[in-house]
This record gives structure tokens, sequence and C-alpha cells, in this order.
């Protein structure tokens, strides 16, 4: 059965990237077009700003809030950029200080690139640095406010606001979608190392892969990304978005979680395993726990509390028989306790109910 789904699912993959791949191209050349067709009716010296602009905030557009985040840190860049580079070419007009100011704007482009997520840093650095080069190449002309505001800022907003009419009009907007897909992925990758864990205890013959702390990390950048794109779409509902924060925040922690539990199994002598019935509330623990995070997928929070419920008297009696076991940490107990806490903050949580509203309850 998995072999005849995944062909149909490659394909409605691909169909998608490719309809999105469309779509971009699609705004690149509206919006490029539209650009030099502003130029043309305003043929200055630097219209090329305009073109530029666009092109530059077109790039690795994919929904129309990607374009509105890179349209105001571009604006938001430009105005700093100039700001710093007018000031260093009023104060040191001479070729040697323009020189030296190019070198150090230039080196401070490439550095600001490492932080991702402060596009309008780069932007400041990188227009100071094109000013810089500007001011070297018309050191014999006269730097006037016209020329550093009319013919760079203006032309800028312009070229923005090009891209992002465009971009409204032709991406479409998929941040809603996003945060559901992101929310049920991390819950799915936290149940799947769970399940890693109680095979470890109760299957002592399994040969499951381990839970690689770097794995968790590096899947963290993830959602990491995408919270700049997720602060424009709750712009008015600030409340959300920092609440999504501390869901991913919390799975996180609590993919970490696993890796302690199964770190503390591992340690266990032989003679600390669990005894059949114990085994079986651990298998129950399992189940229970699949349900709470399948009725969170589902967005369903009545029936995710119910399991809970279930949940918490599972974990009353295995705290009852492995804390008088003798040989077993109290760590697997502790964690298991505080991974029910944490599932019981998620289902209870501002997240749940704002996808809930948004999307509705999924059966």
């Amino acid at each position: 059965m998995t072999d005849s789904i995944r062909p149909d699912t490659v394909k409605r993959i691909r169909k998608k990237r490719d309809s999105l791949l469309l779509r971009q191209m699609l705004s690149m050349g509206l919006s490029m077009l539209t650009a030099e067709i502003v130029s043309m009716l305003y043929p200055v010296d630097q219209s090329f700003w305009i073109a530029l602009t666009t092109f530059c905030v077109c790039l690795y557009i994919s929904t129309p809030l990607t374009a509105l985040r890179r349209t105001a840190h571009r604006i938001l860049g430009s105005i700093y950029g100039v700001i710093i580079a007018g000031i260093a070419c009023l104060c040191f007009p001479e070729t040697a200080g323009l020189l030296t100011f190019l070198v150090l704007f230039s080196g401070l482009t490439l550095w600001s690139r490492a932080f991702m997520s402060l596009y309008w840093l780069f932007v400041s650095f990188m227009t100071a640095s094109v000013i810089m080069l500007l001011a070297l190449l018309m050191r014999h002309t006269s730097l006037t406010p016209d020329y550093l505001i009319t013919e760079r800022v203006a032309f800028t907003i312009l070229g923005a606001a090009i891209s992002l009419i465009i971009s409204s009009l032709v991406m479409p907007a998929t941040e809603r979608l996003d945060m559901l897909r992101t929310y049920r992925h991390y819950l799915t990758m936290f149940y799947l190392e769970y399940r890693i864990c109680v095979f470890r205890l109760t299957e002592t013959g399994r040969n499951d892969s381990g839970i690689n702390p770097r794995d968790i990390f590096k899947s963290s950048r993830t959602y990491q990304e995408k919270l700049p794109v997720w602060r424009y779409a709750l712009l008015f509902n600030v409340f959300i978005y920092r609440s999504f924060v501390r869901f991913l925040h919390r799975i996180h922690k609590m993919r970490l979680m696993n890796r302690v539990l199964l770190t503390s199994i591992s340690t266990l002598p032989p003679e600390a395993l669990p005894d059949p019935e114990t085994k079986e509330l651990l298998s129950h623990n399992r189940t229970e726990t699949k349900k709470v995070i399948l009725s969170l997928i589902r967005l369903n929070r009545d029936a995710a509390s119910s399991h809970l419920a279930r949940l918490a008297e599972i974990n009353s009696l295995l705290e009852k028989r492995l804390l008088g076991q003798k040989g077993v940490s109290a760590t697997i107990m502790l964690t298991l306790r505080e991974l029910e806490s944490d599932l019981s903050h998620l289902a209870g949580g501002a997240v749940q109910m704002y996808l809930t509203y948004k999307n509705g309850s999924r059966d």
C-alpha cells in the first residue's frame, strides 16, 4: 500500500512546487516590467534604483507576507544606509575617506549576511557601500540631498511598493496553513521520538535508532526561520504570535526530554528492567499519548482532554510501580510526568484554540 501511495504523494508535491515556481516567475516578470516602465516614464540618472529594488524584493518571495516583510526591511535598511553613508560623505569628502568607508561598509555587508532574520541590517550596509562607491565615481560633483533622498530613498520605496503590489495579486497566501502544518509536524516528530523511548523499555530485543540532539537542534532552525514571516501574519494579534513562539519552544524542549528519557533508559541495569505488568502500563501510556497527539493534530481539544485524563491515571499507576522498583532511576518517571504536563499545556493553550477557530475541528 505504501508503494502505491508514494508516487501520488511525490506527484502532488512536485505539482505544488511547480505551481509556486510559476507564480514566482510571473510575479518577478510583471514586477520587473512595471518597474522598467516607471523608470522610462521618469528618466533621471539614478532611476535604476526602481528596477534594482524591485528585483531584490522579488527574490525568495513565496507569499504576499514575505514580500511585505522584505519591503519593510528594504525601506528601513535603505533609510539607515542613506543616513550613515550621507554622514560619512559629508564629514570625509576626500578620496581616502571615501575609500576607507567603502571597505568598511563592504565588510559589514558580508558580515550582516550571517543574520538572516535581520535583512534590514544587510540592506543598510549594502546601501551605504553602493553610495560610497557612487560617491567615489562622482567625487568631482556635489553630493546633494536630492541625490541621497529623492534618487535613493524615494526610488527604493517605489520599487518595493511595485513588488509588494504585484506579489499580493499573484502569490498565494499560505501562512495560516503553514502554521497548521508546522504545528502538526512537530507534534508528530515528538511522538515518533517518544515511541522509541517506550519501545526501548518494553521491547528489549528491539533495535530502534536513537535520538540525536543535533537532529533536534537542526530541526528547530526550520521553525525559527518561519517566525519572522509569522510575525507579519499575526501583526495585529501579538498574543497569538507569542503563543506560537512558546509552543514551538515547548515542543522543542519536549523532544530534548525524549533524549533525556532515552539516556536514562539506556543506563538501566539488567535487573531493573520492567516486569510484564509495568510493560503493559508503559504500552498503555504510549497508546494514550498517541491518542492525545492525534487529537491535538485533529484540533479536537475535548478528545485530547479525555485522553489526558486517562494518561494521568496510567502514569499514577506507573509511578507506584517504577519508583518502588530497585535500580530504576527517578528521572524516568519525572520525565514522563513532565511530558504529561506539557501535553496538558498544549491541549489548553492559545495556539490550539486559535488553530481550531481558524481551521475548525478535524475528525
